[in-house]
């Protein structure tokens, strides 16, 4: 299944919670080890990935300044999210970009994943990378059967069944804006897990099992994460592409 597709990378939010180093750089810019957070997201993305499409918003010009027309080769489109309205809404904002039957990546612009689970994902026609973690409260809460085909997705539950989420690498296609999702209750965005878990009761997910993730929320997790970039040489390796 593998052939050339886009990247869709969610980079508008206001990285509040690493204030106040988002205070006047967007958190996908935010160095690591040298690089942009963004930029090691870009470099893990397999071969096939032969364009990208930005979704900026908050200081979204220092984004576009950072990639300009291409990068890495490829050719860079902008969309801009004026309102954060969340993630089905910001995906919402390139379905012109995407035609009919059409396979893409969603990434978010913030969190660090290994090239290998990536690259599984183009064996599927649709996958998320999962990974099992202490407390799913805050993220997307999965449920596999035995295929390992995803049989449930809740966002942010209050009563998680298990222990696995989606780390936020998603491989969709284009019949996912089919399935707009109603406003979360707490916070009335319009969450993309949320279109996702209406959408494989139809269309099957596979479960890919993530090879490195790090999620980026907080000043102490740059401290982190650059401590692994830079004395893990495996760990570079996995996940970035150079």
């Amino acid at each position: 299944m593998d052939g050339a597709m886009k990247a869709i990378i969610l980079a508008a939010g206001k990285g509040t919670r690493m204030r106040p180093l988002t205070n006047t750089c967007p958190k996908p810019l935010l160095a690591v080890a040298g690089r942009p957070l963004i930029e090691h997201i870009a470099g893990a993305l397999p071969d096939e990935v032969d364009e990208f499409i930005i979704v900026i918003g908050y200081l979204g010009n220092k984004i576009r300044n950072f990639f300009g027309s291409t990068f890495l080769g490829k050719p860079v489109t902008y969309v801009t999210q004026i309102e954060t309205k969340g993630t089905f809404h910001a995906l919402g904002l390139v379905k012109h970009l995407i035609s009919p039957g059409e396979r893409f990546f969603v990434l978010y612009g913030d969190d660090l994943h290994g090239a290998e689970g990536l690259k599984e994902c183009l064996q599927y026609p649709r996958a998320l990378v999962v990974s099992l973690v202490d407390d799913p409260r805050p993220y997307g809460n999965v449920e596999v059967d035995g295929r390992n085909i995803i049989t449930s997705m809740v966002e942010k539950p209050t009563e998680p069944r298990g222990n696995l989420i989606s780390t936020g690498v998603l491989l969709l296609d284009s019949n996912i804006f089919k399935y707009p999702p109603k406003p979360h209750p707490k916070n009335g965005e319009y969450f993309l897990a949320t279109a996702v878990a209406d959408m494989l009761k139809i269309y099957p997910y596979t479960a890919v099992s993530s090879s490195f993730w790090f999620p980026v929320t907080t000043p102490e997790h740059m401290i982190e994460a650059d401590r692994i970039l830079r004395t893990q040489e495996i760990a570079k390796k996995i996940f970035i592409q150079n």
